[in-house]
């Protein structure tokens, strides 16, 4: 029984660890403004510190500016791109890694980063 219960919780602890690290892409649209205008907003949960988003951003800044805004549910993200060319939004790609952001809710569909990136990033 001890087995069972140690077992059952350890997986509620991997579920938790997963649930985490929540970004939702919230400028998703179906005419893609944000992809030809190079600006796209993320709302990221709690367990992300506008700190901790803004030490990330500073080795990007030649690519893109990042602006963290904290809201009453976490931090709006807006992320522009200072050149709009094909290596700024594949570093993209490389802010969220570094923040170790697994996946990217779009809708009801949560994306791997890399292919959120593919196809809502970049052209």
């Amino acid at each position: 029984m001890k087995k069972i219960l140690g077992l059952v919780l350890g997986m509620l602890l991997t579920v938790t660890t997963f649930a985490g690290n929540g970004v939702t892409y919230t400028s998703n649209s179906a005419d893609g403004k944000a992809k030809i205008e190079g600006v796209f907003t993320f709302d990221f949960d709690k367990d992300f510190t506008v700190e901790q988003i803004n030490k990330t951003a500073k080795y990007y800044t030649s690519y893109f500016t990042v602006t963290p805004v904290k809201t009453e549910n976490g931090i709006k993200v807006t992320i522009k791109l200072v050149e709009d060319n094909e290596m700024a939004r594949r570093v993209v790609n490389r802010f969220f890694v570094s923040l170790e952001v697994k996946e990217i809710s779009v809708g009801d569909k949560n994306l791997p980063v890399e292919d959120f990136v593919s196809k809502y990033v970049m052209k």
